[in-house]
């Protein structure tokens, strides 16, 4: 009869997605014992100081050596702009100069990755169009003519590689106004 075997196949399944819903197995209920009385525990006396904040993470002043390939770099530098560069932390009222200084270092890191990533493989539109945003963004803190030119030479680039490449489009658009 093979109606028996796949019933009990299905019942482990059934077991199986129950245990790991719950998270742990089911327990027994035990009869309740009595709490033996204790004693009032002395209130917790106030801490003198809060404990100070963990130290915000620090960047390299260079890029880490063990970032030997494109998609490393490039992985590298995405997280750097994600967690360092906040959007318009240049133009902001409310970004203090140390998430302004932070920024700047991340984006130079950045640019240095893309660079280093496009050095080793030069036909990714996407390395170009990072590149080109970290350097739009030190453009608007800076104001740097020059930067905004590389910009425009960067996605110029990457639109030569992928003439439908829209994020690059939109970012020339944009610089070119």
């Amino acid at each position: 009869m093979k109606s028996k075997p796949f019933a009990l196949v299905l019942g482990a399944i059934v077991l199986i997605v129950l245990f790991a819903a719950c998270g742990k197995p089911a327990e027994t209920p035990q009869p309740a014992a009595e709490a033996p009385p204790v004693a009032e525990a002395p209130a917790p006396a106030a801490p003198a100081e809060a404990p100070p904040a963990p130290a915000a993470e620090a960047l390299p002043d260079t890029l880490p050596a063990d970032l030997t390939t494109a998609p490393a770099l490039n992985t590298y530098a995405v997280d750097l702009m994600l967690k360092n560069v906040p959007p318009n932390v240049f133009s902001s009222t409310t970004a203090t100069e140390e998430e302004k200084a932070k920024a700047r270092k991340a984006l130079a890191l950045a640019v240095d990755a893309y660079g280093k990533a496009i050095g080793l493989y030069d036909r990714n539109e996407s390395f170009y169009y990072g590149r080109a945003q970290a350097l739009h963004t030190q453009f608007t803190d800076t104001k740097d003519a020059a930067l905004k030119e590389k910009a425009l030479a960067d996605l110029d680039k990457a639109l030569a590689i992928n003439p439908n490449h829209s994020p690059s489009k939109a970012l020339k658009e944009m610089i070119s106004k």
